[in-house]
Parts: structure tokens; sequence; C-alpha cells
């Protein structure tokens, strides 16, 4: 999490790739800057800084579950407008682009009323095609990013797929607590997924994260990554 906040997005996906890689420096503004990441502002509320912790945390299972993946960086904004995350889904052979994979990343103490409102809406939205002039540019950058790893990719071409229905996929992230500590109670978290995003199972992917007392969690959680950010700064 402290690399992330420093915006060492690629080291750290070469780290859960197996890659033994030597870390970059931390530079004392660059330090700063992460810090302001992981410091939510005097007199405000927690939420935008626990999001963009969550949306991190997110990033990484989503790299730690499929090796290689193609994911784009987190933003490195709180309460950013655009997608929580964005993953370019290929075939078997790790050549062909078959969909886009949508992020919905919610750190929320109310993940039903969370998920059936927001996260539904927002991907009834994307599925009318209301948002497609957003999501066009994202997989559009996305795929240029990761030329060089498909070099007779048609990007223009692929980008037309992802605008079809069944080529956007879905994946909703929320934080849960122990009430949920169970297979069927998870998955009515999820109910009605099936109906704003139908078709093929594949497009629906739901995954959970148990955090009780998630404030406080996130509180510590993210004082332990900016005690290892000063660390790392003070050995520079």
């Amino acid at each position: 999490m402290a690399r992330l906040a420093l915006g060492q997005a690629r080291h750290v996906a070469a780290i859960l790739a197996g890659v033994d890689k030597r870390p970059p420096g931390t530079r004392a503004d660059t330090a700063a800057g992460a810090i302001r990441l992981l410091t939510v502002p005097k007199d405000k509320p927690p939420y935008h800084r626990d999001g963009w912790v969550f949306q991190a945390i997110s990033w990484i299972a989503a790299h730690r579950a499929e090796a290689g993946a193609v994911i784009r960086a987190p933003h490195m904004i709180h309460a950013h407008k655009g997608f929580d995350g964005f993953q370019l889904k290929l075939d078997e052979s790790g050549q062909i682009i078959i969909a886009v994979m949508i992020f919905e990343d919610k750190a929320t103490e109310n993940p039903r009323s969370t998920i059936a409102g927001d996260v539904w809406k927002g991907i009834r939205d994307l599925e009318s095609g209301l948002r497609m002039n957003e999501l066009i540019p994202e997989a559009g950058g996305l795929l240029e990013v990761h030329q060089q790893r498909f070099p007779e990719l048609d990007i223009d071409g692929a980008v037309e797929r992802i605008a079809w229905e069944e080529a956007r996929h879905f994946r909703v992230a929320v934080t849960a607590d122990t009430t949920h500590d169970d297979d069927d109670v998870r998955a009515a978290l999820f109910k009605g997924f099936d109906d704003v995003a139908p078709g093929l199972s594949a497009r629906r992917r739901a995954e959970t994260i148990a955090i009780p007392k998630l404030r406080d969690w996130m509180k510590v959680f993210s004082s332990n990554a900016i005690n290892q950010i000063e660390a790392w700064r003070d050995d520079v």
C-alpha cells in the first residue's frame, strides 16, 4: 500500500508477478504527497481516504487473482469521478483481448444498500450506453499503454468490440463484516447482479473483504503505511 501511495504501481505489479526488483528510491517530496493521500484532512470525514485505500487493496487482489493481468494503475487522487478500476480480459493465449472488466469498489459499512443503490445504478448506466463516452477513451488509453505487449493489436477494433454488451464485464468488490461470514449471506449482498448485467456468468464477478470496525481499521492501516513511507524516506 505504501508503494502504491508513492505512485510505484509498476513496481508493485512486478512484485505480485513474482519478479524480484530493486525498489525505487523515495524522494522527500514524493513521500509528502503519498502521506497526504493516506491522511484524512482536518475536520473532514474519512470516506474519501478510505475509498482510495480500498481501491488500492482491490487492485492488489485483482493482480493476485490473475497473474499477468493488464490492469490500470489506481487513481492518485481522492474521490476520482472515473471508473474505480479497469482490467483487460485476455484469452487463454494471453494475446487477444476479449473483454474489459470494470471495477466497482466500495468501502462501506452498509454493503447491501450501497450495492443495490450506487453500484447497480452505475452498471445500468454502462449497460444502457450512458457512459460509453467515458468507457471508450479509458479502454483505448489502457490498450495504448500496453501496446508493446500486443504489437499486432488493432486498438480501434478492440475498442469497438468492447463497446458491445458481452465484451463488458463487471467486478463488484465491497467491504463486509462478521455478519456476512456465510456463503448465502454474502451471495444475498449481490442479489440482482444478473438483472443489471444479464448474460453469461463470466460477465459478473463479486468479491468481499471482511473488515470489522471499518473506519478504525482503515485509520490504523493507513497510519502503518505512513510509518513505512517515513522509514523509506529517512533511508534516502
